[in-house]
């Protein structure tokens, strides 16, 4: 199978599906570009980067020739069609039931004073935030400080602690693209209405964006319906999960319905849900 290296062609058969084609649309910049590998047909992108790599499909044409350029685990970001491919191929030890959520424009962003744009010397304090959930597994899966500067986040101060915050995992205002997560309240300030204040800041930071999409677990039916509150729609279903090695040679396993993803299971990835808390 072909491999594509221009970024224009990628760009073209990306933009048939730009909500489902964020994350991989951010890529296609200078900084992570030299960083991908594109298969076709159906286009499939393997990134390597943050110390792994990850796979994300626009269908099942090009997955195994993909995975046979692996010699370790992947982080998935995958939908049905090629979860199930991947699997004939490798062992899949995860998958958790996902939605991309992308952003309407309607309602526009309501403006409030609470929440306040946060920078570098937020960092520490947003650590200790997030250590709120880590006993619980309710933290966001990915987060790095270089997003903070990077990219957009609004928090909501009580002295010198952040009790709440939502940033973003990519913006590309030259694709036109952004991804928001790494939300959360802590648990002692939820049921306040800070989740929906602090998305909401970070919305009207990126007013011009064209795409603005987000992941969720499906089974987060609080967090989906604040989102839709906020005027985001319910994309695709998808699944993030973890492949790992050996990869299987000769004839495939079948996959039989019983085999497809649980509803269950989570994985670190660039991709990482949202972990909305409101």
């Amino acid at each position: 199978m072909p491999r594509l290296n221009d970024a224009d062609e990628i760009r073209r058969l990306l933009r048939r599906d730009p909500g489902w084609s964020v994350y991989a649309l951010g890529d296609l910049g200078p900084a992570m570009f030299p960083k991908t590998t594109w298969f076709t047909p159906d286009l499939t992108l393997v990134l390597r980067d943050y110390g792994t790599a990850i796979l994300f499909a626009m269908g099942a044409g090009s997955v195994r020739e993909a995975l046979a350029t692996l010699d370790g685990p992947v982080h998935l970001q995958v939908r049905q069609d090629a979860l199930d491919e991947i699997r004939r191929w490798s062992s899949v030890s995860s998958a958790q039931r996902m939605w991309r959520m992308v952003w309407s424009g309607d309602p526009a962003p309501a403006r409030s004073d609470a929440p306040a744009r946060l920078g570098a010397h937020d960092v520490e304090a947003l650590q200790r935030l997030y250590a709120d959930g880590q006993a619980s597994g309710e933290s966001p899966d990915f987060f790095f400080p270089s997003m903070v500067t990077d990219g957009v986040f609004h928090g909501i101060r009580e002295g010198h602690e952040i009790v709440a915050v939502a940033g973003t995992h990519l913006v590309s205002w030259e694709e036109g693209v952004a991804s928001i997560g790494n939300v959360y309240t802590r648990r002692d300030r939820r049921g306040r209405g800070l989740g929906r204040l602090v998305v909401a800041g970070v919305l009207g930071d990126l007013v011009g964006i064209e795409t603005i999409g987000l992941n969720v677990r499906a089974d987060n039916v609080a967090a989906i319906h604040l989102y839709e509150s906020l005027g985001f729609a319910r994309h695709c279903e998808f699944f993030e999960g973890l492949a790992e090695g050996p990869r299987r040679e000769g004839v495939p396993r079948q996959v039989s319905n019983n085999l497809r993803a649980s509803p269950s299971g989570s994985s670190t990835i660039r991709q990482g849900s949202s972990n909305t808390i409101v």
